[in-house]
């Protein structure tokens, strides 16, 4: 099916090198947007030129595309994206792209405009939220970005409000465009769990599961669903809520489970990180899937992509009102948006839903709907393959 897909982008894609910082076998939603996008690519017409990675060399053999690995950043030296060019100068000597794609990190920026002022190459610049209002911590990046983005063909943003925020740092706005990350309906979809996924997991059998399966950082707002739960247990006592993951904030959030009620202990259980093919069988598990995050100074949800993947399990989802969140879930419709400082807005949302069957039906199934029609990999792209003609 990609293959196909691929065929007919041949006759009127230009080659394309995309240069980014961050790419499989790393995990992350903006790795797996990348990497989607690019496996639906002629592979004639895409390279990428990506971050050395110890455990790439296994990887990189599994894929059907060109794969270079580089020292973009070199942690020893500063500022450590400043011979990022030399690098890229190289690959872009060797494979002669008529595009290059900033994909990740400011040291793809850099390079791509330095590549444009010696050889003329036109280059997109991309965003995903964090890593925009992260460079603004600089002002001497600051201030490169600007000069980068005015001598940009054209942005690519993974949802408005990234848009607003390339907007703001130089881009004019007629040169942004919002390509969302995809989801693949045919592996999200609603799956029985085999008995082996209740045991590695530790998933109870005949009790309502709330969901959060995510790194464990701060901006995720999992600590206001440890504080909204006992709410959730006296209305609904049979309630578990199941976190999955590892990440920074995790001794902080054990810390907080210590202190809640006995009752709240119990129903809280850590489960470490989870396998991505197992993530369906988890999903379709789920009575809710919740992400309440909120925006902690320059950190925060670009987008979403972990509520699409949910939704098209038939899950309904609740995710905090910052970001680019409200542009993946459908308030009232597919799931809800709460306020992600009010752990009484998230408890009164999660017993809606429980308390309604017919409610987190509807909400399950027209998620999945809008996953199929407006979210499909092949659909995203399209989109992403038309931008290669604007230059």
């Amino acid at each position: 099916m990609i293959a196909k897909f691929a065929f007919c982008l041949q006759n009127f894609m230009r080659k394309n090198l995309f240069i980014t910082t961050i790419f499989p076998p790393s995990t992350g939603g903006i790795e797996l947007c990348l990497r989607n996008i690019i496996q639906r690519l002629p592979k004639e017409k895409v390279v990428v030129l990506a971050q050395e990675n110890r455990a790439s060399q296994n990887f990189d053999r599994t894929e059907d595309y060109k794969i270079f690995r580089t020292r973009l950043e070199r942690v020893y030296f500063k500022p450590k994206w400043l011979l990022s060019p030399f690098s890229v100068l190289k690959i872009v000597r060797k494979e002669k792209p008529e595009i290059i794609q900033a994909a990740h990190g400011f040291a793809s920026y850099f390079s791509a405009w330095v590549l444009k002022k010696i050889l003329g190459t036109p280059y997109f610049v991309w965003a995903y939220g964090l890593d925009i209002l992260s460079m603004r911590k600089s002002r001497m990046i600051r201030f490169l970005v600007k000069i980068i983005y005015k001598d940009a063909a054209g942005g690519v943003a993974n949802s408005n409000f990234t848009k607003e925020e390339m907007i703001k740092a130089g881009l004019s706005a007629e040169k942004v465009f919002v390509i969302y990350p995809g989801v693949d309906s045919e592996k999200f979809q609603r799956l029985k769990a085999p008995e082996d996924i209740y045991k590695k997991y530790q998933l109870p059998v005949n009790k309502k599961i709330l969901l959060s399966v995510s790194r464990l950082v701060k901006r995720k707002g999992f600590d206001l669903a440890i504080k909204a739960l006992p709410k959730i247990l006296e209305k609904f006592p049979d309630a578990v809520y199941i976190l999955g993951g590892k990440g920074p904030d995790e001794a902080r959030l054990k810390f907080l489970v210590a202190k809640s009620p006995d009752y709240a202990q119990s129903a809280t259980r850590f489960i470490g990180f989870v396998d991505d093919a197992d993530l369906p069988y988890l999903y379709g598990r789920a009575s809710i899937f919740l992400m309440p995050s909120r925006q902690i100074d320059e950190d925060v949800e670009g987008f979403g992509m972990v509520f699409l993947e949910a939704n098209a399990c038939g899950c309904p989802v609740i995710g905090g009102r910052s970001g680019g969140i409200p542009e993946a879930i459908i308030d009232g419709q597919t799931g809800f948006l709460v306020d992600p400082k009010d752990p009484e807005d998230l408890a009164k949302k999660v017993n809606r839903i429980l308390g309604d069957s017919e409610l987190a039906k509807k909400m399950g199934e027209r998620g999945r709907r809008r996953v199929i029609e407006e979210f499909g990999w092949e659909k995203i792209v399209k989109c992403f393959a038309l931008l290669t003609k604007i230059p």
